[in-house]
């Protein structure tokens, strides 16, 4: 298990990104969440087995990149989250 915090830059917010990435997140074993920043960007945080979170951040990439003009990833350690995937 490992954790990344992933913040989506662009014209990420206001065009339905975080209900894309709360569809794109189902089947995949992760837990965490998705969230609007006070800056304009979007940010992931969300802790599963790497290739799932490597799958999830693909497929909203792929169906967003017409939104998104810039990527930020980090790794990190993984936290005890509490079961599935929401918008806060």
């Amino acid at each position: 298990m490992i954790r990344y915090i992933v913040r989506f830059q662009g014209h990420v917010q206001g065009v339905c990104f975080r209900a894309n990435a709360l569809l794109q997140a189902k089947g995949l074993d992760v837990r965490g969440f998705v969230r609007n920043e006070a800056d304009g960007s979007v940010l992931l945080d969300v802790v599963g087995p790497e290739r799932d979170l490597q799958m999830l951040v693909k497929r909203i990439r792929t169906t967003m990149q017409a939104n998104i003009t810039e990527v930020q990833r980090e790794s990190r350690t993984a936290e005890d989250r509490p079961s599935g995937f929401r918008i806060r």
